[in-house]
């Protein structure tokens, strides 16, 4: 199964769209029914009795290096596929704050591992509606070293190969509907895609550099900057911005996709 929120291209980010809250609501709600293990195999030297004491608890309650431990260890010496689905709303929430000391892209792996696409369509959906929601708030806040949207994308998809989701709601994040705040922060993970990621503006194939733990996923986001309604939005910017602090990076982002649709075969004016 693929979760229907994730392929959805209508989706749009509601006003109230950057809380998390009402997203992780639906995704404790969705996973209540799983049980826990009984036993949970584990590896006594590994895991005593006090873990799993914690871990068997309810999940919100469960503690982040708890937590980060067991996602380590799921599938080899601490627990199978059913109770890391049991603990998938603590687990993500918590990645969404960065308060696990595991990567992202760890986490995914272990979902992928688990099978989390063949999961009850309920939950797989609640994941989906999470993660749109969580990449929508992350638009919603300047780039910085940990929090820019390419990287996010490409640790998710280490478990997700459906990007169209997350990429219709960047779209509309830089759209002329928005707020003009969110348009200039979408914007802004863009330029950070166009000119501080491992993608050559002249060489398209390098877009697989950017999703090393996925690279089928790469023809989508570079169809997602070659259609006209991408180089239009970062136009606009250019043009709103001139004068501003950020307006050297965004000309500098503006040429360098330019030149990466001409390369790319991005249609009539790509090359202009």
């Amino acid at each position: 199964m693929v979760s229907s929120a994730l392929a959805d291209r209508s989706y749009r980010p509601s006003p109230g769209g950057f809380s998390l809250e009402p997203a992780a609501a639906q995704l404790y709600a969705a996973f209540a029914p799983v049980a826990a293990s009984d036993p949970v195999p584990h590896c006594r030297h590994c895991v005593s009795d006090t873990d799993l004491a914690a871990l068997a608890g309810p999940p919100a309650s469960v503690a982040p290096d708890l937590v980060s431990r067991f996602v380590r260890k799921a599938g080899t010496t601490w627990g199978g596929p059913d109770d890391l689905r049991r603990l998938t709303p603590r687990i993500l929430t918590l990645a969404a704050d960065h308060r696990l000391n595991v990567s992202r892209s760890l986490v995914w792996k272990q979902f992928r591992a688990a099978g989390w696409h063949d999961w009850p369509q309920t939950e797989v959906d609640a994941v989906g509606r999470f993660l749109l929601a969580e990449f929508t708030r992350l638009l919603r806040v300047p780039p910085r070293p940990a929090h820019v949207a390419h990287r996010w994308l490409a640790q998710v998809s280490t478990g997700v190969d459906d990007l169209s989701g997350f990429l219709t709601v960047w779209h509309d994040s830089m759209g002329p509907l928005p707020d003009p705040s969110i348009q200039v922060t979408a914007v802004g993970h863009l330029v950070e895609l166009l000119t501080s990621s491992p993608l050559r503006p002249d060489l398209p194939a390098t877009m697989a550099d950017v999703f090393p733990q996925n690279p089928d996923v790469a023809q989508q986001v570079t169809n997602f900057l070659v259609g006209p309604g991408t180089d239009l939005d970062l136009r606009r910017a250019a043009s709103e911005q001139a004068g501003a602090p950020s307006a050297r990076r965004v000309s500098v982002a503006v040429e360098r996709l330019r030149r990466f649709r001409a390369a790319a075969g991005g249609g009539p004016g790509a090359a202009r």
